[in-house]
């Protein structure tokens, strides 16, 4: 028993293979005297027993809702001043997706207090949250981000913001003094017409988590959070000195309720003047600065839990006193519910359904790679790292559709070989050049097939393939070089509500697909005819 009264979770004896507690329960008898650490022991055993039933049969993760979303700020009654300030809001918006884009902010110029600190940082984490809930200390470790970045928290392709000028190194320092100096005109402006500065805040949708010990997380209310009010001390300084990246997590939290006076003292020590008689299960919100660890383990019930928080979301790009945008919020970065989370395919090289010219085909293939093309092959990248051994020849295969307005549907094999495949014994993902030397024809299709149960990841378990709907991405990069810009689709994020699609439905193995067209013939100015048009 502790210092509260409150019975211990009691553990084996130190030499089992698995920590878990000992299932002790009463054996009643008539005449026997019941204390009250005779109760909570009973307690113990079925809370544990749900737990382990939990942690074992379903894993942990989300298991629905919990979107962290971000709360405008309040419309103001002070009319004059409106469109000074919505100037200098949407000016600073601008900078900073800029600032975002050429890499993470830092701030150039001295700090400022932050907006809402009354011009002065705190002296102790309880004077800035007082109001905290009751629950850990420890920051929260979390996952680290396994999903491209090319989505927003919406789901919304990366490609439906508006691009951004890349900005010149030299020029950092002084898009950075801009940004300070807009953020101390925003303050002097809330200062000469007497208003507090607005408080950065975000929410968190009404939901259900598991956490890695078998607690269940529930949200019964949107919870709105003061983004500095969860920040540690350490955190809350380094946030001043320009950290724009902040991880979101949950964590299971007891809070006591109805404080009663004890009828009668305890036969041994002091008996408290007041004690509270219920404990309701509950949930805290952490914010930090540093990125969570990632949970490496590959099995998750018998393996201790090293961080009982559950991370929901990052945002990026905050700056104090200034809201949240929907862009800046990923929660793709969440662990799902379940036992093992299976090695994905989270983006390729090439467009699925895209016409590509027969010079785009061989930059793509990387068929003339010996002539010195930057292009290497066709490019498939996992969600975490696989095992090089286990990739060998047939598990990638790239076959030949042959197309035209005359005869066609002749299929043959385009052979190709792996690059830079054994340099490590890990790999995050698969290139594969052609090496037939042949031109693709007009009208022709390639199909290109990966047969992901042949793939095993660090857990010796198989890449869960299956490209549903040919929704997994094109890698930015890939985008970019080749110009395309992938037109909306009424499936814009998959099932679970939030982005980025990739390959999967949840269970290991399964076979990836894909494929892209040749160009059967152009404009002289590039445009396409009849049904060479590519709606992609």
């Amino acid at each position: 028993m502790n210092g509260t009264g409150r019975v211990l979770p009691q553990r084996g004896n130190g030499d089992g293979c698995i920590d878990l507690p000992a299932f002790r329960r009463l054996r009643y008898f008539y005449g026997q005297m019941l204390s009250a650490q005779d109760f909570q022991t009973e307690q113990h055993f079925f809370r544990e027993k749900l737990k382990l039933h939990n942690r074992c049969l379903h894993g942990y993760g989300t298991i629905c809702g919990l979107l962290v979303e971000p709360v405008p700020f309040p419309e103001d009654c002070f009319k004059e001043e409106e469109e000074e300030e919505r100037k200098l809001r949407e000016e600073l918006d601008r900078l900073l997706d800029r600032r975002v884009a050429a890499g993470s902010y830092k701030a150039s110029a001295p700090a400022l207090p932050m907006a809402g600190a009354a011009g002065a940082e705190p002296a102790s984490a309880s004077e800035r949250g007082a109001d905290r809930t009751p629950g850990p200390v420890r920051v929260p470790a979390a996952i680290s981000p396994t999903a491209p970045e090319s989505t927003g928290a919406s789901g919304k392709p990366a490609d439906s913001q508006p691009a951004l000028p890349e900005t010149p190194a030299e020029d950092l320092g002084t898009l950075d003094a801009h940004i300070e100096e807009l953020r101390r005109r925003l303050e002097a402006l809330h200062k000469q017409h007497c208003r507090e500065a607005p408080r950065t805040r975000f929410r968190i949708d009404c939901g259900l988590a598991l956490d890695c010990c078998g607690n269940e997380l529930v949200v019964r209310r949107p919870l709105v959070v003061d983004v500095l009010e969860r920040l540690s001390a350490d955190d809350y300084r380094r946030v001043r000195h320009g950290a724009s990246s902040l991880y979101v997590s949950i964590c299971y939290c007891e809070r006591p309720l109805d404080p009663v006076r004890p009828v009668i003292t305890e036969a041994c020590g002091a008996t408290a003047d007041c004690s509270y008689s219920k404990l309701q299960d509950d949930v805290t919100v952490r914010v930090s600065v540093d990125p969570p660890a990632a949970d490496c383990r590959c099995e998750t019930c018998c393996e201790p839990c090293t961080e009982p928080c559950l991370l929901l979301a990052r945002i990026d790009a905050f700056c104090p006193g200034h809201p949240i945008r929907e862009h800046h919020v990923h929660n793709h970065v969440r662990r799902p519910v379940g036992l093992y989370q299976p090695t994905t395919i989270v983006g390729v090289s090439w467009q699925q359904g895209h016409h590509y010219t027969q010079d785009e085909a061989k930059l793509l293939l990387g068929t003339d790679h010996e002539r010195g093309d930057a292009q290497r092959g066709l490019e498939i990248r996992f969600s975490r790292p696989v095992l090089s051994s286990s990739i060998r020849p047939g598990v990638v295969d790239v076959w030949v559709i042959e197309g035209g307005r005359g005869r066609s549907a002749e299929i043959y094999h385009k052979a190709g070989e792996f690059v830079d495949l054994h340099d490590h014994p890990l790999t995050d993902r698969i290139v594969y050049r052609d090496r037939t030397g042949e031109t693709l024809e007009p009208g022709d299709r390639v199909l290109i097939t990966v047969r992901c149960e042949f793939i095993l990841d660090e857990c010796c378990r198989p890449v869960d393939g299956e490209n549903w709907g040919g929704r997994v991405p094109i890698l930015e990069e890939y985008a970019e070089r080749f110009r395309i810009r992938p037109s909306p689709t009424e499936c814009g994020m998959p099932p679970r509500g939030y982005g980025p699609w990739t390959s999967g439905d949840g269970y290991p193995g399964g076979t990836f697909e894909g494929w892209f067209y040749i160009r059967e013939r152009e404009h002289p100015q590039g445009g396409r005819h009849g049904r060479d048009f590519d709606e992609h």
